[in-house]
C-alpha cells in the first residue's frame, strides 16, 4: 500500500476535524442568538481497499485498510431551551415543538423559534428580518377570530376602538330608613351613570320615597330632552323586619324587576333597561332598617368607546388588547407549524428554517393542539447551546486535527526517506 495513502487518510482527518471546529465556532458564535438551536457533527469512515491485491488471510479473513474519515452527519438539536422575560408583549416564546410561520420580503414561507417580534409603521407584525408573522386577524365584522380561514400576516391597527355598549342592567344596594317620616322629608335621590348605544354617559336619577308604613315608592328620571316609559315608577312593600316583601304588587322574584324603556332624545337607539332591584338568588339589593337613608353601591354593565391601551398574548397564542374603556378584545392568533422531521429542515439565516423534501410539509394550526407546544408572551427562548459541552467538543476536535496533522508530518518524512534512497 502506498505512503501516499497514509498521507490523504491524515488529510482527510485534517479536513474533517476542521468541519467539526467550524460546526462548534458556529454553535459557540450564537450563544446569544435569540431561539438559535445548536448542531453536532458525527464521522465516519471512508471505503477500505485490499493490500497489494490481497483481499483475505490464509483463514479467509478480509485484509483490509481504511482509506480516512469523513463528516456523516450535521444534526440540529430541537431540545426546549430555557426562557428570558422581556417586559415587551409581543415578544412570544414556544414551550414544546411548533414552529413561527413567516412570510419573508419576497413572498418566501419560512419558519422560525425566534419570536422577537414587533409592529411595524404599517401595523403588521414582523420578525426582526421584517418577514410578516402569520396567523388569524379579528374580523371586523363579525368581531371574532375565524381560525378556519386561510393563514394571513398579523395586523395589529394602533387605531382600533373597542364599540360602546348600551346599559342593560342597573342596580343599586340601598337602604330605606324605617324611621322615616311619610313624605317628601323621607325622599332619597341617587344618581347612576348610565350609557346610551353611541357611548355617551348619561345620567339616571333613582327616587324613593316613603307612603305608608313598610311602603315606600320609586320614581326613575333621566336626563332633559330623554323620555322614559316602562315600569320607571313603582311601589315597594317591605316586612316588619326590614326585608323587601314585593315589587309592583308583583312578589320579590327576579321577574318582579321593572323595566325601563328609554328614548334618549339625542340621535342614538332607544334603550331597555332592566332595574335589578331582586337579585337571581331571591336576595334583594334593597332593605329597610331604622338607620339613614343611604346608597351602598350601584352596578351598570354598559361602557362608552374606547381606544387600545395595551397588548398581551396568552399561552394559546392569541393576541388580546386592553382598551381604554376596560374591554378585553381578541385581535389576532398566531399559527405554528409542525414538520414530520425537523432535522430535514434547512437553515436559511435570519433565524429561519426552510422546508425540504427531507422535512416534509409543514402541518398548520393552533398552539396547544396537535403537539405544536403553548407560546408565553412577553419572554424570549434562549439559544440552547451548552457551553460547557462545546468547550469539550472543542478539546476534542482540536487533539483530532493536531493527531492527523502528525501522520501527514510523518508520512512526510517516510516520503523523504524513500526519497534519500538514490542518494
Amino acid at each position: 500500500m502506498s505512503l501516499y495513502s497514509a498521507f490523504y487518510s491524515g488529510l482527510s482527518g485534517l479536513s474533517t476535524n476542521a468541519n467539526a471546529l467550524n460546526v462548534i465556532g458556529n454553535n459557540l458564535s450564537n450563544i446569544n442568538t435569540v431561539g438559535f438551536k445548536g448542531s453536532s457533527s458525527t464521522f465516519r469512515d471512508i471505503f477500505s481497499t485490499s493490500l497489494g491485491g490481497v483481499s483475505t488471510q490464509g483463514n479467509g479473513n478480509p485484509i483490509q485498510f481504511g482509506l480516512g474519515v469523513q463528516v456523516n452527519s450535521v444534526s440540529q438539536d430541537f431540545s426546549q431551551s430555557s426562557f428570558q422575560s422581556t417586559g415587551n408583549a409581543l415578544d412570544m416564546a414556544i414551550q414544546g415543538n411548533g414552529f413561527f410561520t413567516l412570510q419573508t420580503t419576497d413572498g418566501r414561507q419560512v419558519f422560525s423559534r425566534a419570536g422577537n417580534f414587533t409592529r411595524n409603521n404599517a401595523g403588521y407584525l414582523v420578525a426582526s428580518d421584517g418577514s410578516n408573522v402569520m396567523g388569524w386577524n379579528r374580523d371586523p365584522v363579525t368581531g371574532n377570530v375565524n381560525t378556519s380561514a386561510a393563514l394571513a400576516p398579523i395586523r395589529i391597527d394602533a387605531s382600533t376602538t373597542a364599540s360602546a355598549f348600551a346599559t342593560q342592567n342597573i342596580r343599586t344596594g340601598v337602604n330605606l330608613n324605617a324611621s322615616a317620616a311619610n313624605g317628601a322629608t323621607s325622599a332619597l335621590t341617587t344618581p347612576i351613570q348610565v350609557y346610551d348605544s353611541q357611548g355617551n354617559t348619561q345620567t339616571l336619577t333613582i327616587t324613593y320615597t316613603k307612603t305608608g308604613t313598610n311602603t315606600w315608592s320609586y320614581a326613575v328620571a333621566g336626563p332633559a330632552g330623554a323620555t322614559i316609559g316602562g315600569q320607571n315608577t313603582g311601589t315597594l312593600t317591605f316586612s316588619a323586619s326590614g326585608t323587601l316583601q314585593d315589587v309592583n304588587g308583583n312578589g320579590n322574584t327576579v321577574a318582579a324587576n321593572p323595566t325601563l324603556n328609554i328614548a334618549w332624545g339625542n340621535g342614538s337607539a332607544a334603550s331597555t333597561i332592566k332595574f335589578g332591584i331582586v337579585n337571581p338568588d331571591g336576595s334583594s339589593n334593597l332593605t329597610q332598617y331604622s338607620a339613614a337613608s343611604s346608597t351602598s353601591s350601584s352596578f351598570q354593565d354598559g361602557y362608552g368607546a374606547g381606544t387600545l391601551r395595551d397588548l398581551t398574548v396568552d399561552q394559546n397564542g392569541i393576541i388580546s388588547g386592553t382598551f381604554t374603556n376596560g374591554q378585553v378584545i381578541a385581535l389576532a392568533q398566531v399559527a405554528l407549524s409542525t414538520f414530520n422531521n425537523v432535522n430535514g429542515l434547512v437553515q436559511t439565516g435570519n433565524n429561519h428554517w426552510g422546508q425540504s423534501l427531507a422535512s416534509g410539509t409543514p402541518t398548520f394550526g393552533l398552539a396547544n393542539q396537535g403537539g405544536r407546544g403553548g407560546v408565553l408572551g412577553a419572554n424570549l427562548e434562549l439559544s440552547n447551546v451548552d457551553v460547557a459541552g462545546e468547550f469539550t467538543k472543542l478539546i476534542l476536535s482540536q487533539r483530532g486535527y493536531q493527531a492527523n496533522s502528525k501522520i501527514v508530518t510523518t508520512t512526510d518524512q517516510l516520503l523523504q526517506e524513500t526519497l534519500n534512497l538514490k542518494q
